[in-house]
């Protein structure tokens, strides 16, 4: 039954005994377990990821990235944004690195290079100067 599933899913990130709870009093990594039972919920072979990890605790990280393995294990492609270059080093099989333009994808340790990461850097830096001057008072 969906209570069942919804209970299996509860479990699954540690919020046993918050079934009752309003969303609106969870903490930061309460909030965040919620948010990872709503995607076990909806089961698909896809899961879209940005900065999941923002206002946890180290317990919460380490649940959640378990999570993400499993799902890695069931073959469910995981597509994560993330600025933490510690937690992808160690944790995500393949990268594509993007500033603008796309400097690289492939196996995390061929693309996180100095080398690509200050080209990153560069890009993201870099004056445009085919974007549109900006107006005060135009919005």
């Amino acid at each position: 039954s969906q209570y069942e599933q919804c209970g299996d899913a509860i479990s699954a990130v540690g919020l046993q005994g918050f079934e009752r709870r309003m969303i609106n009093t969870l903490s930061g990594g309460q909030l965040q377990r919620s948010l990872f039972a709503r995607v076990l919920l909806q089961d698909q072979p896809v899961i879209l990821l940005d900065e999941p990890f923002n206002a946890i605790d180290t317990k919460t990280l380490a649940d959640l990235t378990q999570l993400i393995k499993q799902w890695h294990q069931h073959k469910r492609t995981v597509i994560m944004v993330t600025h933490d270059l510690d937690y992808i080093q160690e944790h995500c099989p393949q990268t594509l690195l993007l500033a603008r333009d796309c400097i690289g994808y492939g196996a995390t340790k061929e693309i996180l290079t100095r080398e690509n990461l200050e080209k990153a850097r560069q890009h993201f830096e870099a004056f445009d100067k085919r974007a549109n001057s900006c107006v005060q008072g135009a919005a």
